[in-house]
């Protein structure tokens, strides 16, 4: 089997899709941490080890609650991108796990992504896309609920 990294470059639709990825990456980045980090830098001497954890801590709450609740952040509805869960209804749980690197973006989320990818099996997935059972693919959120259903029953059938 491969790893991410193999299929990576061959796959103009896999290299779409982190693009897409990242762009809706830094959508998200833009709509939580610029409001967050404004409000630093207006200040005399800013605390930039505390507008780095509140700007962390906005994501992944942003992040955990946009994806437990509707599957997509504001960034990946823009681009047509939505969470699933494989075999589970998607809940918060499973955003929460996802999201932990978002809490030091700067720092853990692209250790994060390069372990995904080094790993062997969905080249979609990052490392803790991986541990919480869930992938991004590309999906409107109009399918979004007829996607989750397919999941689950291949998923359900495989295990059987």
């Amino acid at each position: 089997m491969h790893t991410g990294f193999d299929l990576l470059s061959g796959s103009k639709q896999l290299q779409i899709h982190w693009m897409k990825r990242v762009l809706a990456g830094m959508i998200d980045l833009a709509i939580v941490v610029a409001p967050i980090s404004l409000c630093f830098v207006t200040q005399e001497s800013p605390d930039i080890i505390l507008a780095g954890l509140l700007s962390g801590l906005g994501y992944f709450l942003y992040s955990t609650l946009l994806e437990g609740l509707f599957g997509q952040t504001w960034g990946k509805r823009l681009l047509g991108l939505s969470v699933v869960t494989e075999g589970h209804s998607h809940s918060l749980v499973h955003a929460a796990i996802r999201s932990v690197p978002k809490f030091f973006w700067y720092i853990f989320l692209p250790f994060d992504v390069l372990a995904g990818m080094a790993m062997e099996g969905d080249p979609r997935q990052r490392f803790t896309d991986h541990v919480a059972s869930t992938k991004v693919i590309a999906l409107p959120a109009e399918k979004r609920e007829k996607a989750i259903q397919a999941v689950s029953e291949k998923t359900q059938s495989t295990n059987q």
